[in-house]
């Protein structure tokens, strides 16, 4: 798949900070540093309409496509009881039964990667739980959640950052880490909310870190730095992503 344009420039993003990180900032010169908050600016924006996108193709795929499909499997199973004999007949609506309940299914699981409705009918503790048995389930690894409700009662925005860092690093988990444990930690503290995700896997190398192509990390930074948060990934025998976001006054 080829990287889009918000990526790239998330990629030249991390670029420009790693260079003013190399420099110090009392050596950056004041147009470097504006510049890379503007980038940083841009960045933020462009990951907000990302995912107000995502929301409105979700919502279109769930309520209009989804329950279309629903209606016309409805349909097949009045005309299956309406008793016909004929074999050839009931093979081929059983084949078209089945062939509506695999779009169903593919049509739900496509909308839940754009926009978890989870994260919008139950909040981002159970969007977490949900994410977590999904990632158990589907690739195998163990992966316990440490969490309090009432920590992650956050607006759409935080809730959104946090879920999709998380989902990142678990894509990231199965893609790269060969890890047979994942432990996820949320909780608040002095005012911030403090995140950790610590995989057993064979840990990140150091070059891994800041490439280019590593869009995974690129995307976390940026979500983090973007709500003026800090993050660190370190390799302790495996993996620890460790994340601190200052909490909004209003939910602090």
């Amino acid at each position: 798949m080829r990287p889009t344009r918000a990526l790239l420039l998330l990629a030249a993003l991390a670029a420009t900070g790693r260079l003013c990180w190399r420099l110090g900032h009392d050596r950056a010169s004041p147009a470097t540093e504006q510049s890379y908050a503007e980038l940083r600016e841009l960045s933020a924006a462009l990951q907000t309409i990302r995912e107000e996108e995502r929301k409105h193709i979700a919502r279109e795929l769930h309520d209009d496509l989804g329950q279309l499909l629903a209606t016309l499997r409805g349909d097949l199973a009045l005309l299956q009881r309406q008793g016909n004999n004929h074999a050839a007949t009931r093979k081929l609506q059983a084949g078209m039964d089945e062939l509506l309940m695999s779009a169903i299914t593919s049509l739900r699981r496509i909308a839940s990667n754009l926009r978890p409705r989870a994260l919008d009918e139950g909040g981002l503790y159970f969007a977490l739980h949900s994410l977590r048995q999904e990632f158990v389930a589907r690739h195998g690894i163990s992966c316990t959640l440490s969490a309090n409700e009432g920590d992650l009662i956050l607006d759409d925005a935080y809730s959104t950052a946090i879920f999709r860092i998380v989902q990142e690093a678990l894509t990231n988990i199965t893609r790269h880490a060969e890890a047979r444990t994942v432990r996820l930690s949320l909780y608040r503290k002095d005012d911030a909310l403090h995140i950790s995700i610590h995989d057993d896997g064979r840990g990140i190398a150091e070059k891994d870190m800041d490439k280019a192509s590593s869009f995974g990390l690129i995307g976390m930074r940026e979500r983090v730095w973007a709500l003026h948060g800090d993050i660190a990934i370190v390799n302790d025998g495996g993996t620890r992503i460790m994340i601190r976001l200052p909490l909004p006054p209003d939910t602090a």
